[in-house]
């Protein structure tokens, strides 16, 4: 489902409006109706309703609803927050309400409602908002009584996760057609409370060169019968220092548990044992290092790569200045799809990024928020608030893949398009889960099909993972390893398309 900024959003509703003829009351009054079914759906108890109306296409919604609702049987009292120079559609919406005899109220007391829908501004609000706008929602907020936003809440602007002040916190939100960005990026989308988008007649092919959508569905590639484990690919993961050997061995259990014909791991020679008393489905091959792998062991990676569909670095690595040594030679000498991930991406921002641009073969970089910070000097309140736009535009500088991971996950590719998971949950706030996803990721990789699919199935599948093993356990007690057992099982609500629709509904 593609996610639209204001401006995108505006430009389709001009398109529906201007050239395919659909008429602006039309696309108003479905707007409208859209609020008042998931009003009956999701408070079907609640009989006095206050509508908060600003004077723009958003307040003209909101008095479709305040109509609607009343001629349903419900108490309905409307509030125009910005006087009554309405005008166009919304002149028109208030024209209707009064002729049958509703009339705007001049004193509100809020808590005298069950319900308030909040229609003061919509996706053309750029904040903050001031004055009695401003008063209208800290009253909102304060009143104790559930809120429902149309189109977003007011206060926030529809291009960033940015939690603006003051602004609704919503109970539930309706927006129309597409989700745009603060409906899903953190914090903002925590202000929108339970999302549903509603379909209001507009064609969804009129979004068609957005390149930004958020991942509703994934599908997971065919293992034809013939095929055996050398065809399913053999990957090599490289990295494992004393103290961090353990995101090595949760990074190879996990392309097992990810569907890798073959996993290998190449980790220091003085650490071997290690491994080989921990891993029981993959394989170890020592390399150059005691306590860390030495520069050495990057010339020995290149000279066995034709053994490995794909390669990942860094997990458990350290930094270090051999490490970025490592790094720029398997940059510049690897020609297998590879993946950095943690302390390779540490050493990285140590280089010269344009190393990145270099490459003929696919890079997939799949930093956190913190390792993003250091690779690009960005603040973090900045890339959480724009995690979509700082990923896309790095990944299209830079020629590479990037998998940002925040609460949400990004992945951007170099040919412009972004893509958005929000599966997962905070139980994954936990050491060990990059080091997973890293394993799923390199596991798909290693397959035979298209970069951008396997990122978006094995991000997918690691989130819908993450759920699966909080329901089995607790959200206090989950383990990186509990994710790998529930990959199985997201396989199958993936495969059978049996999981919840958590954050998006469609009407």
């Amino acid at each position: 489902m593609k996610v639209l900024t204001a401006l995108e959003m505006q430009s389709i509703d001009k398109t529906a409006i201007e050239e395919l003829g659909i008429p602006s009351l039309l696309l108003m009054e479905k707007a409208g109706l859209s609020v008042v079914e998931v009003i009956r759906r999701e408070f079907p108890r609640a009989r006095k309703v206050l509508v908060v109306a600003g004077k723009g296409n958003n307040g003209g919604d909101g008095l479709v609803v305040a109509r609607h609702l009343h001629l349903m049987g419900y108490e309905v009292g409307y509030f125009l927050a910005l006087g009554e120079e309405l005008k166009g559609d919304a002149r028109t919406q208030l024209n209707i309400l009064k002729n049958l005899g509703l009339e705007p109220l001049k004193n509100v007391d809020v808590k005298a409602f069950d319900l308030i829908v909040d229609a003061l501004f919509g996706t053309g609000f750029e904040p903050p908002a001031k004055g009695e706008t401003a008063y209208w929602i800290e009253l909102m907020n304060s009143s104790g009584v559930p809120v429902v936003s149309v189109d977003l809440p007011s206060g926030l602007s529809a291009d960033t996760g940015k939690a603006f002040e003051p602004s609704v916190k919503a109970c539930l939100t309706v927006t129309f057609q597409f989700p745009k960005l603060c409906h899903l990026l953190h914090p903002a989308s925590k202000k929108c409370g339970k999302l549903y988008v509603a379909n209001i007649g507009i064609p969804q092919w009129l979004a068609e060169k957005v390149g930004r959508e958020v991942i509703t569905r994934v599908k997971i590639p065919d293992r034809p019968a013939d095929v055996h484990k050398g065809t399913m690919g053999h990957v090599l993961i490289v990295g494992g220092s004393i103290g961090k050997t353990g995101a090595v061995i949760m990074s190879a259990k996990a392309s097992t548990t990810a569907g890798a014909g073959l996993v290998s791991v190449g980790v220091p020679e003085g650490l071997n044992f290690v491994f080989e008393t921990s891993l029981v489905e993959e394989m170890s091959i020592p390399l150059k290092g005691k306590e860390r792998l030495s520069k050495e062991s990057a010339k020995q990676v290149l000279q066995m790569q034709g053994r490995f569909s794909a390669v990942a670095v860094g997990m458990g690595m350290d930094w270090y200045e051999e490490g970025k040594e490592i790094v720029q030679e398997l940059l510049l000498g690897l020609e297998k799809p590879l993946l950095l991930d943690a302390d390779a991406i540490n050493n990285l921002s140590g280089l010269d990024l344009s190393i990145l641009k270099e490459r003929r073969h696919t890079t997939v970089l799949t930093p956190h928020v913190g390792e993003f910070q250091r690779l690009t000097g960005l603040d973090k309140d900045c890339i959480r608030e724009n995690l979509t736009d700082v990923a896309l535009e790095f990944s299209v500088k830079y020629n590479c893949y990037l998998v940002l991971k925040s609460s949400r996950t990004a992945i951007a590719t170099p040919e412009g398009k972004v893509f958005l998971s929000v599966r997962g949950t905070p139980a994954m706030a936990k050491g060990g889960m990059g080091d997973v996803l890293s394993g799923v990721l390199l596991a798909l990789m290693g397959r035979a099909m298209p970069t951008e699919e396997a990122l978006k199935l094995g991000v997918f599948l690691h989130g819908l993972a993450g759920e699966v093993a909080e329901r089995k356990r607790h959200r206090e007690s989950l383990k990186a390893l509990d994710l790998v057992e529930a990959i199985p099982e997201a396989y199958n609500l993936i495969e059978n398309e049996t999981f919840d629709a958590t954050f998006v509904y469609l009407l």
